[in-house]
């Protein structure tokens, strides 16, 4: 293994960070042993550099004391400095995020200003082997495509990490051979914290069994970050060559997807980009031969499992235009009650168009509530076809005010009430029903 010291880094950053020495480069110091080394590294280089300080407000004096220990390296060394100051809990409450991941949001989305304000190359951070090794843990144990259990990458973007072969002890051993002083954030001996109990008692049993665990490891993830190239490889052939995107929709075919045998896979990273986790992709794979109509829902996005596609659809933000309804759900956009039941011996049928009743088992909830468009066919009760909305408009003689206050209610793509007016005639209560889906409308 190389011994710490600047050509070393200087090599790093240009071989695997792909960075050179005409790059501006914008520093991110916390004040301790990782961030400390590198400033005092990089200013041997020949870098055009300045450093970024963030004050999270999270250790009160401790906090402050990061704060001056960095602004004085950098007033010994002639460094220009950038500090700010951020209300992390404040932000994590309103945000409804973890302290961590508002920390996380909060300095990056502040590099990342920095580096449009000041024309820098990339933001460069302290992150060593260690907490590669650690984050393929925890992401391990969270649960996580392969792309997670590739630690953490030498280049993200505008982010590069040079320090990525060194472990935690060399840097402290370099920040003592070089009198360079740092703090000491005693959260992190903190083992309510996942990553500091693996840091603390998982790898130390670990580096127990295997003595050469850091090198191991290492390796291990070298041989990770080339299938991840692998599946990547894999997984933009069939973006490219099966699946189909139309306007704001992706199409991806199940007979093509199934022709891939690690399909799980494949699947898992073709949706990861619309916010689909593992659990859900798993559901997705287990009905993909079951009835059309299923729904998937990410926090963006929506995926229907059709007949013979699987249909990825942007959820649109709720207001006047659509609104999604739950069993017993009543709506503030427009009065409805929903409720399912078993169907009984002495069923009538409602001959309110206010009231309908339908076979809850043909129908998939949460039901889409949304405006009528152009093109929108349904197959109205006692018909055997189908026919467009807008001609059983013209049926209906709707003026154009009417038009405009129209609603339909849909279940997957299908449109299965035109509200107040007619059911479609495939989802209606036959002899074969047994359980009741009805929805009245206040």
């Amino acid at each position: 293994m190389d011994k710490l010291n600047a050509h070393v880094v200087l090599r790093i950053l240009e071989e695997k960070c792909s960075t050179s020495v005409s790059d501006k480069l914008l520093v991110a110091v916390s004040g301790g042993a990782d961030s400390m080394a590198l400033l005092h590294l990089l200013t041997k280089n020949g870098y055009e550099l300045a450093a970024a300080h963030c004050n999270f407000q999270l250790r009160g004096d401790e906090s402050d004391a990061d704060e001056q220990l960095v602004k004085a390296f950098c007033e010994a060394n002639n460094i220009l400095l950038y500090t700010t100051s951020f209300e992390t809990t404040v932000y994590a409450k309103e945000n409804k995020v973890s302290v961590e991941m508002a920390a996380r949001e909060l300095r990056y989305d502040w590099f990342a200003k920095l580096i449009k304000e000041h024309h820098f190359q990339a933001v460069v951070t302290g992150h060593h082997g260690n907490d590669s090794i650690e984050t393929f843990f925890l992401n391990l144990v969270r649960g996580t495509g392969i792309r997670g259990l590739s630690g953490i990458n030498f280049r993200n973007g505008e982010v590069v990490r040079p320090l990525l072969d060194f472990t935690r002890g060399q840097i402290e051993d370099y920040c003592a051979d070089n009198e360079i002083d740092y703090c000491h954030d005693v959260s992190n001996d903190d083992t309510r914290y996942i990553r500091n109990k693996i840091r603390h008692e998982i790898v130390p049993v670990l580096e127990s069994i295997n003595p050469s665990f850091f090198e191991t490891m290492q390796s291990n993830l070298g041989h990770i970050r080339d299938a991840e190239l692998m599946l990547e490889s894999e997984v933009k052939r069939f973006i490219e060559t099966d699946v189909v995107n139309e306007d704001d929709k992706v199409i991806i075919p199940i007979s093509k997807l199934e022709d891939y045998p690690h399909y799980a896979s494949l699947l898992f990273e073709v949706l990861r980009p619309y916010g689909f986790n593992s659990s859900v992709v798993n559901e997705v794979i287990s009905h993909l031969h079951g009835l059309s109509g299923k729904q998937f829902f990410s926090d963006t996005h929506r995926l229907i499992k059709d007949r013979h596609n699987l249909l990825v659809l942007p959820v649109e933000e709720v207001g006047v235009q659509h609104f999604w309804l739950e069993d017993g759900e009543n709506n503030d956009v427009i009065s409805i009650n929903v409720c399912v039941y078993t169907k009984p011996d002495n069923f009538k049928f409602s001959r309110s168009p206010q009231l309908i009743h339908l076979d809850a088992d043909l129908v998939e909830l949460p039901l889409l509530v949304r405006k009528w468009k152009q093109g929108d066919a349904f197959m109205p009760l006692g018909m055997k076809g189908f026919k467009k909305v807008s001609d059983f408009f013209i049926d209906e003689k709707y003026s154009l005010k009417d038009k405009e206050d129209a609603w339909l209610m849909v279940s997957g793509e299908a449109i299965v009430w035109v509200l107040g007016k007619r059911i479609d005639d495939r989802y209606k209560v036959s002899n074969r029903t047994k359980r009741i889906l009805e929805i009245e409308l206040k």
